[in-house]
């Protein structure tokens, strides 16, 4: 065993000795103890009020560091210090009503357009809330996650509409029947810092048309048109859309319209002579598309209705002179006529329809001139939109929009005479 010495004096130390013999010191090292520091009154209150600023400016930064909102679907509910907001992407009808998935057609070898409307409404009175909340918008962008086709979609960009008075923003989306189908998204970054990203997703489909000309049948007499137009009712199927295009004459006697919409298209002569029925007009398919109605002259003897309409039609050209009504739209169906010409009639344009079927609501370009009454709204369907008159000109009438039914209309950009 190795021998131990005080580490004091240097004497030679016993085995296990805990003292020196010589100098009766401890030879066991020994360390300080210190007693515990004990924290003033005042250093724990300094304390617990910073833990506390601590965890205030940890919730404030929480609660209002910039968020992103994105479920993948046409409906969002955004909160900010204002209140709640129903955010929705649809392209027609109720405006808490949202669109993500949905279905549409288009003709073959022809263009086409559909508008993706944002609407904003308050959660908790359901106003429409699109002013104050574009009050609170930095960029509003939209883009094409899946354009489609070799034909792809393209958009005219998010923008605020003179003529949409429920949508905040809305892009007109253009396609053909090369185009496939579309995913879209709209992005909106708030001032805040807040991102609200919301989707739509297309399915399009494109439906075959048949188009008949003098050439393919008879066509120039009123009963070799009606037999057509029965003809076409048994044999051409409700899902394809059919093309008349008329010679430029005069046709004499009632054209009926059943079973299956139909587009009439007409042409002019040489003489100027354009398509013209003396006769009544009446459309009552409720199968099939809305009829497209073009280039044609409807001109009465200053009775009847020249045509009454419980089918949805376009009117695009047309002329409608000396008729009791010159167009009546009745029933569940909806009217729409643009750079068309109402003359000489007790009432040129007559609404009495009922239902949701409301599509096209700009009438622009029309010409209403010496009618005793050129618009006369009794029922109008889908009373949440106006109906535009933008460059439609009323000239001479006794009344020019006669609105019973109180319908919201538009004449800002109209020009009376």
């Amino acid at each position: 065993m190795a021998e131990k010495n005080c580490p004091h004096c240097g004497a030679v130390l016993p085995g296990e000795a805990a003292f020196c013999p010589c100098c009766a010191r401890s030879v066991n090292s020994r360390k300080e103890i210190h007693p515990p520091r004990r924290l003033s009154r005042r250093a724990v209150r300094v304390s617990l009020v910073l833990l506390a600023s601590l965890v205030l400016v940890l919730t404030a930064w929480l609660y209002t560091r910039p968020r992103v909102y994105d479920n993948g679907t046409a409906e969002i509910i955004y909160t900010d210090g204002d209140g709640s907001y129903q955010l929705l992407l649809n392209y027609f009808g109720d405006r808490f009503q949202s669109m993500t998935d949905y279905a549409e057609e288009v003709e073959e070898g022809t263009t086409s357009n559909k508008p993706s409307r944002l609407l904003v409404n308050h959660v908790d009175t359901g106003v429409n809330a699109r002013e104050a909340f574009r009050r609170k918008v930095e960029e509003v962008t939209v883009e094409f996650l899946q354009p489609g086709g070799p034909e792809p979609w393209q958009s005219s960009g998010p923008a605020v509409s003179d003529y949409d008075q429920e949508a905040a923003y809305r892009t007109i989306l253009t396609y053909t029947d090369r185009s496939s189908d579309m995913a879209l998204r709209w992005t909106i970054r708030m001032k805040n810092g807040d991102v609200i990203r919301l989707y739509q997703r297309m399915e399009l489909g494109v439906v075959p048309t048949r188009h008949f000309t003098p050439e393919d049948a008879p066509m120039d007499t009123m009963e070799e048109l009606q037999a057509l137009v029965d003809e076409i009712n048994e044999t051409i199927p409700a899902n394809i859309i059919v093309y008349l295009h008329l010679p430029a004459v005069t046709y004499k006697g009632s054209l009926v319209l059943a079973e299956r919409s139909m587009n009439l298209i007409g042409s002019e002569g040489p003489a100027g002579a354009r398509t013209t029925f003396t006769g009544t007009l009446q459309a009552t398919a409720q199968k099939g598309y809305i009829c497209q109605f073009q280039n044609v002259d409807f001109v009465g003897g200053g009775d009847g209705v020249g045509v009454s309409a419980s089918a949805r039609i376009n009117f695009r050209d047309c002329r409608f002179a000396v008729w009791r009504t010159g167009v009546l739209c009745y029933g569940e169906s909806w009217v729409n006529a643009r750079d068309c010409t109402f003359e000489d009639n007790t009432v040129g344009l007559h609404f009495n329809a009922a239902g949701q079927n409301a599509n096209d609501h700009m009438y622009s370009g029309n010409l209403f001139q010496r009618n005793g009454t050129a618009v006369l709204l009794e029922s109008v369907p889908g009373n949440e939109q106006a109906l535009y008159f933008e460059g439609t000109r009323f000239s001479r009438n006794g009344t020019d929009i006669d609105n019973w039914c109180g319908h919201e209309t538009d004449i800002s950009q109209a020009i009376f005479e």
